[in-house]
């Protein structure tokens, strides 16, 4: 028995214009041609067409499923272990959804209706952390989120300290500003379960989306104010490895370099997570400034250097939440001594002057 193109739509509810372009498309050529022209299918034709509409029920592009039923593009595991991990994505973006939508109805039950305002700032939010946060990200620290929900009181009040400090014009040296500080930054560490890298992206991420200032009550002078005043914190952990002098020069010019940490720490770790060589030119350049802004921060004082990097090598609390884990201070490590083999090698090469 054979079938006419527009026997075999009507049965298998696909339209004309489809067959024709399987046809054109050498994914389901009849198997006959009538005397007039026109396309006949027999009965491979319709078992071939049955496998192609139950690959499409999978979601799988049309060469995808030709190189299937030709065996031409490997096995059918690799084809649906492909599938799976497409749909493995679909289902973590619909349980974030999921989970933006609950927290919307728990504000619903727990408040009046949200103003326009606090719709357009949530969903800024969601199209934030997916601009700044991998998938398996973003699961991790709703994972950690859920985990350290019942600090949220504190961190509210913590905000509600930093206003009130950054009002009345307190310093950041104060011991009250370290000490709002250093919680501030303990409880980041606990909701990113101490991975310096997440840190740094949430740093990243709220310095650069206004919609997570008003969210939080912490804006950018807010960030700067915490840094600062961590900076102050960490400079009396340098006390044992320093003498006087030179703790009064490191506190003339240390917290002066602070703003500039964070960005050059997050490209860094852009040029390690791309497996970039610690010879190329890109990271060459960053190691310059690298070294340029540690010497600027013991005032030039190449002796002090020396110190601060011995104690940051061994005060596991001089590098927490400042973004650079062990990883990334070996591949700094690297590019330094690269950088200094390289200085070495010019200059003995231009002999003495």
């Amino acid at each position: 028995m054979l079938l006419k193109i527009g026997e075999l739509a009507r049965r298998t509810g696909l339209t004309v214009r489809a067959l024709r372009h399987y046809d054109d498309i050498a994914l389901l050529v009849p198997s006959a041609r009538s005397s007039g022209g026109y396309r006949l299918y027999d009965r491979k034709d319709v078992a071939r067409l049955y496998r192609i509409q139950a690959l499409r029920r999978l979601d799988l592009p049309l060469a995808d499923i030709q190189g299937l039923l030709d065996d031409a593009a490997g096995g059918i595991s690799e084809v649906v272990a492909r599938q799976l991990a497409h749909l493995d994505r679909d289902i973590l973006q619909a349980s974030a959804l999921r989970s933006h939508l609950l927290t919307l109805q728990n504000q619903l039950r727990d408040s009046e209706e949200p103003g326009i305002d606090d719709w357009l700032l949530a969903l800024e939010s969601m199209v934030a952390g997916s601009k700044y946060l991998s998938d398996n990200e973003q699961r991790a620290l709703k994972t950690q989120r859920d985990f350290t929900s019942v600090v949220a009181p504190e961190r509210a009040e913590l905000s509600v300290s930093l206003q009130g400090l950054m009002a009345a014009g307190v310093a950041p040296e104060s011991p009250h500003a370290q000490a709002v500080a250093r919680r501030w930054i303990e409880l980041l560490l606990e909701e990113t379960g101490g991975d310096e890298a997440l840190l740094m992206k949430l740093y990243t991420m709220h310095w650069n989306e206004p919609s997570l200032h008003a969210l939080t009550g912490v804006d950018r002078a807010g960030i700067r104010y915490i840094s600062h005043a961590m900076a102050f914190a960490r400079l009396e952990l340098y006390a044992p490895y320093c003498t006087v002098v030179e703790m009064t020069t490191l506190r003339q010019h240390y917290v002066a370099q602070t703003d500039a940490w964070p960005p050059l720490i997050a490209e860094v770790r852009q040029q390690m997570l791309a497996g970039a060589p610690v010879d190329g030119p890109d990271m060459r350049t960053l190691a310059k400034r690298w070294q340029a802004l540690a010497l600027a921060k013991a005032g030039g004082d190449t002796a002090l250097h020396a110190k601060l990097q011995r104690a940051m090598q061994r005060e596991a609390a001089l590098r927490a939440g400042s973004g650079i884990d062990e990883a990334l201070a070996h591949f700094v490590e690297r590019a330094m001594a690269n950088l200094d083999a390289t200085s070495n090698s010019r200059t003995n090469s231009t002999g003495p002057t």
